[in-house]
């Protein structure tokens, strides 16, 4: 049974069980023409599937749902997320601190090569690194794999996307 928290709340799930299996992560990436959503599938096969599922609500505020969908990955879905394309990671930003650096001396170039390396923390950290595709066949996929789990994500979302008017037109 999918739990469904906030985006913030999901986020905080995977930085924390990515602290204590910070390799192997992959992701998969793709639209949802349907709902109108960006949807994210973070995975590790020490802790499982997460999905996440948002969408840009305004320039500053970005909207979104989702759980962990799965506690463990089958081979099959390894192997079609192994068609990579590229890294991935997510950023976690002290902007206090930066801001302070900076005033201090310190470059951005550093602030930002620091985060990358997992060196000093100037107020940037990259938690969770690992590799991503936005393979059509991979998300498919995985979505048919995990049909249950994102059908109640994609109901909770259109609800809340509905109720926020990301479907209303502009009269």
């Amino acid at each position: 049974m999918v739990q469904i928290k906030n985006r913030s709340e999901v986020l905080n799930d995977v930085i924390k069980k990515g602290k204590k299996h910070p390799k192997n992560w992959n992701a998969v990436f793709s639209k949802d023409t349907k709902l109108m959503s960006n949807d994210y599938y973070l995975m590790n096969p020490n802790i499982g599937i997460f999905m996440l599922k948002e969408y840009q609500k305004n320039p500053y505020e970005i909207k979104g749902i989702g759980g962990k969908v799965a506690r463990r990955i089958d081979d099959e879905i390894i192997n079609k997320v192994s068609k990579k394309s590229g890294d991935f990671g997510i950023i976690q930003g002290d902007f206090n601190k930066i801001y302070k650096n900076i005033n201090r001396g310190v470059k951005p170039k550093e602030i930002f090569d620091s985060a990358i390396k997992g060196k000093k923390d100037y107020g940037l950290k990259i938690p969770i690194k690992g590799k991503a595709s936005n393979s059509d066949e991979a998300y498919k996929y995985i979505n048919n794999e995990l049909s249950e789990g994102k059908k109640k994500i994609d109901e909770k979302f259109e609800k809340i996307a509905s109720d926020e008017g990301l479907y209303s037109s502009y009269d």
